[in-house]
């Protein structure tokens, strides 16, 4: 219940954050006029591009440069990540690599246009929360195949493989024993994830078309979507987490482990990052004057620190996804499986 509620407190506040607004605030409040804007110490109102381009310094300048290195050093490892994938891989296994891989540049693309385009933070984080969940579920089906697939496994593992006392769920659920992996339990594994690109995204669009229908109410009616999507993250994660658990040590030189944590820290930096790095910019701006508000410099500097871990975990990936040759040898070997 505690890290239900910690996301729950972590949604709402980025949706705060998303408009501007503070704990004191509310998004029913009216936008400003012209007048107001130009008086307001802190401003809330998000400018147009126009506006945005018209008002910009140096060194929000000099962030969107930085920003705009790192996304192209991303797509640069990427490329190289896929051609040694497309290179050392076996061919079932290239595309479901490919499509988790290409998880960093679409997020720092997307990043550029969020800081180019302030107005456009909510859809920009709305197609890299879809395509996480998506690269979720490919994950889950990339690792059946690496095993061969579900009957394979079955008939490879012992008595007491299955195991579903794993976080976040692992203390809501200490009656749980290990036990032997059946058809059955694999199915509800992979229920767990593939709920959360259907779910997340159907919640997610629902939300944007209430952004854009009614932009006065989406944090009243936000608060229902809340416990929707947390819930299915949390069932998400737990259904990766077991079956990530279950095959990683089996299978150590797939280097599973490594694999996920790489993927799911995507989902960490987009989420958590900016709540830290409000608070940092509110008590570090010199200024938040109109069209350079709050909300525009945070998203700024939460957007550079972004393409610079996706950079970081990009290349880590491009090591965990270096097939040597005994695990390529390994993998040639595997049967095809129909998982995805």
């Amino acid at each position: 219940m505690r890290k239900s509620t910690f996301f729950v407190f972590i949604l709402l506040k980025m949706a705060r954050l998303l408009n501007g607004t503070t704990d004191d605030e509310d998004f029913s409040q009216p936008e400003m006029g012209n007048n107001d804007t130009e008086t307001s110490p802190c401003p809330s109102q998000l400018p147009t591009v126009i506006e945005y381009l018209n008002g910009i310094d140096l060194i929000l300048t000099v962030i969107i440069a930085i920003t705009i290195i790192l996304s192209v050093g991303t797509v640069v490892v990427c490329i190289r990540n896929v051609r040694l994938v497309l290179g050392h891989t076996p061919k079932r296994y290239k595309t479901k690599s490919i499509l988790v891989l290409v998880i960093y540049p679409i997020v720092t693309m997307l990043a550029i246009v969020s800081i180019l385009i302030p107005k456009s933070y909510f859809v920009c984080d709305t197609v890299s929360h879809i395509y996480f969940m998506i690269s979720a579920y490919v994950f889950y089906s990339l690792i059946m195949d690496y095993i061969g697939g579900e009957d394979a496994f079955i008939k490879s593992s012992d008595t007491e493989t299955f195991t579903a006392r794993t976080p976040p769920c692992c203390c809501c659920l200490p009656f749980l024993k290990r036990s032997t992996v059946t058809k059955n339990r694999l199915l509800f594994v992979r229920l767990l994830i593939l709920q959360l690109p259907i779910v997340q995204s159907s919640l997610f669009i629902g939300l944007n078309v209430v952004y854009v229908e009614d932009v006065l109410n989406f944090n009243r009616i936000l608060t229902f979507f809340v416990p929707f999507i947390v819930v299915s993250i949390i069932l998400g994660v737990w259904g990766l987490n077991i079956i990530v658990r279950m095959v990683g040590p089996l299978h150590v030189e797939l280097k599973l482990m490594g694999k996920y944590a790489v993927l799911q820290l995507v989902l960490i930096l987009c989420k958590i990052q900016p709540l830290i790095i409000m608070g940092l910019v509110t008590y570090i701006t010199p200024r938040c004057d109109f069209p350079l508000t709050l909300q525009v410099q945070k998203n700024a500097v939460f957007q550079m620190c972004l393409c610079a871990e996706m950079l970081l975990l990009s290349l880590w990936a491009s090591h965990l996804y270096k097939t040597p040759s005994k695990t390529r040898q390994l993998l040639a070997k595997t049967e095809p499986s129909g998982t995805f």
